[in-house]
């Protein structure tokens, strides 16, 4: 134990939702969930799995007490945009189940949950098996999984670490940790613990370097940091190398505190490369800026904020760029570029918040072409109308253009990439959203960048792009799925080339016409308190964007009948306020929604249903076929051959002599 912290504690893994692009079907986004999670809880665990044949299944939950109970767990099964089922484990039991009448399809199983507060990490299955057979469990439908902590609630500084290590090669392996000492020196250093299982190999871990002797098997490694108080951030290094042509079990960096995450990038050859950190000063000067790049788990060069270029020797292969900036009194913005003689490798710009003033960057990701553009700045006013908003516009890290207001102002740009900055004041109910684009000047502008942003104190934003194949209404529709609890907060915004196309808050449907190209959903969620209390840290909402054109579906029974007998027609209509029939007798108003008529078929006839509503027309038609009816003359043909057969048996019954007297 030191500065109240223990040696070793487990540590969370922040999974961030990859954003999705959905091709163009008949509706272009199913009926789907998303979950949303606040920044440092714990990561959910998520399966989809399919069941080809209808039956009766159970899931069971268990909490495999490894290394310790969990505190708390809720499982969730949804099906397209709805909750199919739902359990939640209270300890001290240590299993709980949920039953799936009838599945059949596609499903998805999400875990949320809280681990121990003593280890910070918690293991469970999850069994889906038949009902009748609740252990049988079908493979690829069941899972194991964790739960663990981001980080120590009571104190933002302190950082921790668990991760699995598979030892295929029994020996000797050394173990070599340091403090990277980015963007200062840490509070606490680094302390490692290594476990097989729930047994102890080494807690804690010699200091480094240490050798360790490891069978073949798998283990655990915890460790735990602590930043400086000031800069709240800090990174460091572990290294796991073992016997000779055995590759490292562990080779990477880690950030404590509020470090964020790293660039990532591929260096395809050793060489000297060039970092340089350039302060924007926009909105104001920050106090401090610089990066980092690591090869592994190995510091390779830094740079600070003055604008200098610092030359670096980099191993070929997988570079990580770490940086971080402090305000002063206001936000401030700034970037990183990374190059070689020949290329950039890397160019990124970051926003550094303060208080209510939130800053962002976004580096457009194909360079502009020479010649002068429009640079807009819109604020959605959704959910609320942003307190302030100002936005600038910069090249070759300059800024070439400042507007103090939303609006337009107009660049002369280089062949290169675009560096668009934003500040923004949050609004008074701590919601918003912002758009930021490039466009081309003439009579026919073209945006060729553009960001949309939302602002928050306290929720989850998401974008993610939908593109429409084709022109059409489409119905939105966005729920609330009350899961663990109702959100605090949820609004969804559809944008399209920089401006607001409609908008939904709280949960609802709205129509809107399509034409062909990419639209931007826009989601501000901030998850409710659950009702047995705890953190508000997860929130589950539906989605679906469906066609709202007319379906119609129409037949008839039968399709072939006799000259003045009936059939029977039977349709369906969805999305329609009328529908008219036309063919025949079936003319005139029809009913919406279902129905049926028998009608008379006196020749070949083709029935039509038309029905229209706010999305369109749509229209099905059915053709009923009529033959002569039975004993009808009329249009009948001559069977000559039954007549010569008739005449052959009237002449057998005479005989020649019966002419004669």
């Amino acid at each position: 134990m030191k500065d109240g912290l223990p040696r070793w504690l487990p540590a969370a893994v922040l999974l961030i939702p990859a954003l999705v692009t959905h091709a163009q079907t008949t509706d272009p986004l199913p009926p789907e969930t998303a979950l949303a999670t606040v920044s440092g809880a714990p990561t959910a665990t998520e399966e989809t799995f399919s069941i080809s044949t209808s039956q009766d299944l159970v899931a069971t939950f268990t909490d495999l007490q490894t290394p310790a109970a969990l505190s708390g767990a809720n499982v969730v099964v949804t099906q397209g945009a709805s909750i199919v089922a739902t359990t939640t484990l209270a300890p001290p039991a240590t299993t709980a189940t949920l039953s799936l009448p009838a599945a059949a399809g596609e499903y998805t199983l999400r875990v949320i949950g809280t681990p121990s507060a003593t280890f910070g990490v918690g293991t469970f299955s999850v069994c889906v098996a038949p009902k009748a057979s609740p252990t049988a469990c079908i493979q690829d439908a069941s899972l194991v999984g964790n739960i663990t902590v981001q980080s120590a609630a009571a104190d933002p500084t302190v950082s921790t670490l668990t991760t699995t290590l598979t030892v295929i090669t029994g020996g000797t392996y050394t173990f070599t940790y340091a403090d990277d000492q980015f963007p200062v020196a840490l509070n606490v250093a680094p302390s490692l613990a290594l476990f097989q299982g729930s047994t102890p190999i080494a807690a804690p871990i010699p200091a480094s370097p240490a050798a360790l002797a490891l069978s073949p098997g798998t283990y655990t490694l915890f460790a735990i940091a602590q930043a400086d108080p000031t800069a709240k951030a800090g990174l460091y290094g572990i290294n796991i190398t073992g016997p000779a042509g055995v590759a490292p079990l562990l080779s990477s960096a880690f950030p404590v505190g509020i470090l964020g995450s790293p660039s990532q990038l591929d260096n395809p050859t050793a060489q000297s490369l060039t970092l340089k950190v350039t302060d924007f000063a926009f909105p104001a000067a920050l106090a401090s800026v610089s990066a980092l790049v690591t090869s592994g788990g190995s510091s390779i060069g830094t740079a600070s904020g003055g604008g200098s270029s610092v030359a670096i020797t980099a191993p070929a292969g997988v570079l990580q760029v770490w940086s971080f900036g402090a305000a002063r009194t206001d936000a401030g913005t700034y970037e990183i570029d990374l190059t070689s003689s020949s290329a950039s490798l890397l160019q990124t710009a970051t926003g550094v918040s303060n208080g209510s003033s939130l800053a962002y960057a976004f580096v457009s990701p194909k360079p502009l072409s020479a010649g002068t553009y429009s640079v807009t700045g819109n604020d959605f006013e959704f959910p609320a109308a942003l307190q302030g908003l100002k936005f600038a516009a910069a090249q070759n890290a300059t800024i070439l253009q400042t507007a103090s207001a939303a609006g337009t102002i107009d660049i002369t740009a280089t062949a290169a990439p675009v560096v668009l900055l934003v500040d923004a004041i949050t609004p008074t109910n701590g919601n918003g959203m912002f758009d930021v684009n490039v466009q081309t000047k003439g009579s026919s502008p073209q945006i060729v960048f553009d960001a949309t942003q939302g602002v928050s104190g306290s929720g989850v934003f998401t974008t993610r792009t939908i593109n429409f194949g084709v022109s059409g209404n489409f119905d939105v529709t966005l729920a609330d799925l009350k899961f663990p609890a109702q959100f605090a907060n949820l609004a969804l915004v559809l944008s399209n080339d920089g401006a607001v196309v409609e908008k939904v808050y709280g949960g609802g449907t709205f129509t809107f016409p399509a034409t062909p190209g990419a639209y931007q959903l826009n989601f501000i969620a901030q998850p409710g308190t659950p009702a047995s209390g705890g953190a508000a840290q997860y929130g589950l909402y539906g989605l679906q964007i469906v066609n709202s054109a007319p379906v119609v579906t129409l037949t008839a029974s039968p399709t072939t009948v006799a000259a003045g007998a009936a059939t029977t027609l039977t349709w369906t209509s969805a999305n329609a306020i009328s529908c008219t029939g036309a063919g025949g007798n079936f003319v005139g108003s029809q009913a919406t929604g279902s129905g049926t008529l028998s009608l008379v078929v006196s020749a070949t006839t083709t029935y039509t249903l038309t029905c229209t509503g706010a999305g369109g027309t749509g229209s099905k038609s059915v053709t009923v076929t009529a033959t002569p009816a039975t004993g009808s003359r009329g249009g009948g043909e001559i069977n000559w051959a039954l007549l010569g057969l008739l005449g052959l048996l009237a002449a057998a019954r005479f005989k020649p002599s019966d002419f004669h007297d």
